[in-house]
């Protein structure tokens, strides 16, 4: 009678060490491209909010202000104080846990915590004294950046090079 081929139970405790630790190794490199990735994708929902309140503010003939909560982890776009119409749509966000604002550059909080980050006017351009750029870090002190582009006429994502 033959006997049918098989794996021993040595071989199968060999294979399944091995794979452990290949995946001991690829673990870390894992986490950190999932931490990069959120990073970025928070980075790209802010300039689209920025481009959103162009948008709105051209079309609407309203200045638009982008504005940011360091404390609370929200942020959104609205029209400039005064400017409050039904036609005029705000938008609002909130960072996912582990996310954070870093200090918003010369920067002085309103009342309710907002900082006002970005200012359009109803030409689409950007008022000089918006925000050169704001940070987005993460608990193991990752960043991304949105700052203004060297004509000073939008945004850019700008990744930190350590």
């Amino acid at each position: 009678m033959a006997r049918a081929a098989a794996f021993t139970l040595v071989e199968l405790i060999l294979v399944m060490a091995l794979l452990c630790v290949i995946l001991g190794v690829a673990a870390p490199s894992l986490s950190r491209s999932m931490h990069a990735r959120a990073l970025t994708q928070e980075a790209a929902r802010i300039l689209a909010l920025t481009e959103y309140a162009r948008d709105e503010a051209t079309s609407q003939g309203v200045p638009m202000v982008v504005w940011m909560d360091a404390a609370t982890g929200r942020f959104g776009a609205k029209p400039k104080t005064g400017y409050e119409t039904a036609a005029v749509r705000g938008k609002e966000f909130k960072l996912p846990d582990g996310l954070h604002f870093e200090t918003v550059k010369n920067a002085i909080p309103a009342a309710g915590g907002e900082t006002d980050a970005a200012e359009f006017a109803p030409d689409g351009s950007l008022d000089p004294a918006s925000q050169k750029s704001v940070e987005v870090a993460d608990r193991s002190d990752s960043r991304i950046s949105v700052a203004q582009t060297t004509d000073a006429w939008g945004y850019e994502i700008v990744r930190e090079t350590r």
